[in-house]
């Protein structure tokens, strides 16, 4: 609901952005509404494009706290630990948002508290990465206070040339070009308590979460697929097993529904690979790994049939087609630059606010 405001504090044209992105301001006067998700994507892209600001995902991220997510955010505030408080936000997060999931990964003595997209045919999702892992950060300050840090911090972006936003943010410096974007967090801070968690309204918000009812049955497959992917999990037993059902009913159901295994990991190996190949600089052979392949070849053999282009072609042609929008958004006049500056003191008043909440 903030979006359109803090479009105009940075001095741009909140109903052009959005109308550009197919929305309308309307559709951000009430917490109930609803939007598509690959069009409000395009909305934080445009925004940053027209008000010139490069890291417009952070300050957007930062508008958000446990608060604005509703019953979700209900049940988060009020788990016993952080831990429990992950666990539960990865499990219901689909009811808040569709497109893209909330995803722990542990890492031995680390866990990755991330955010990855399934949603086919997003474009420019630099914005979105930045937005999605400063709310995962405003999150785990508001349940471990507002020293915590982050031991490290990834996202699946190119990196911009001004750092200060992100450190400031941050608290680190993130690494760029990653194959996921996520807070990496020392496994130990998982088993902190969660300062004023009621357990009893815990247990009420997971029994009323938990009644909403099942999740579309190919919204959940592509969402379980991308999970794997990112555990270097790809066949089919393996989505079986996660969605609970024997492979012989998950290929049933996935022909009852027109489509079948192979079909749906193509799709989503083909979306994952497009999307690193457009917004980072991560090498073919590690972008073939990622996607399962054991090297580069049958990779590109693959993304040929898929795309009719090389992984390189479609690389080129992907910057050539940004290049004046990054060109547009690396020169920031004066004016704006102030006015950028006014609004990081904003979201650092609003981060204060949060924390002392």
């Amino acid at each position: 609901m903030g979006l359109p405001q803090l479009i105009e504090q940075l001095g741009g044209d909140a109903a052009r952005v959005l109308q550009a992105a197919r929305l309308d301001v309307a559709n951000f006067w009430s917490p109930e509404q609803r939007v598509p998700y690959a069009r409000f994507v395009r909305a934080l892209w445009h925004a940053a494009q027209q008000t010139r600001c490069p890291h417009f995902g952070l300050l957007a991220g930062g508008l958000c706290n446990l608060r604005n997510f509703g019953p979700l955010g209900d049940l988060v505030r009020n788990a016993p630990t952080v831990r429990r408080a992950l666990g539960a936000l990865t499990v219901y997060q689909h009811l808040n948002s569709e497109g893209g999931l909330a995803f722990l990964l542990g890492r031995g003595e680390f866990v990755d508290f991330g955010y990855a997209v399934y949603h086919p045919s997003i474009d420019h999702a630099a914005p979105l990465y930045d937005a999605t892992v400063t709310v995962a950060m405003n999150f785990m300050l508001e349940m471990c206070g507002p020293n915590w840090k982050p031991y490290e911090v990834l996202l699946s972006r190119a990196e911009p040339k001004d750092l200060a936003p992100y450190r400031e943010i941050f608290k680190v410096t993130p690494r760029f070009n990653a194959e996921y974007s996520a807070l990496r967090i020392r496994a130990q801070d998982l088993e902190r308590p969660v300062a004023g968690a009621d357990p009893r309204l815990f247990a009420a918000m997971e029994e009323r979460l938990h009644a909403g009812g099942p999740e579309d049955f190919l919204q959940s497959v592509y969402r379980g697929l991308r999970r794997l992917m990112l555990e270097d999990r790809h066949s089919g037993d393996d989505l079986a097993q996660l969605l609970s059902l024997h492979r012989r009913t998950l290929n049933r159901r996935l022909q009852a529904a027109g489509t079948t295994f192979q079909r749906v990991l193509d799709e989503m190996r083909c979306e994952v690979a497009q999307a690193l190949l457009a917004n980072t600089s991560m090498q073919l052979d590690d972008i073939a790994a990622s996607l399962g392949y054991a090297g580069v070849t049958p990779f590109m053999r693959r993304f040929k049939c898929w795309s009719g282009t090389t992984p390189g072609q479609w690389r080129r042609a992907a910057l050539s087609s940004e290049a004046a929008s990054q060109q547009a958004l690396a020169s920031i006049d004066k004016p704006k630059r102030r006015m950028t500056e006014r609004a990081q003191r904003t979201a650092s008043a609003q981060r204060t606010r949060v924390e002392n909440c």
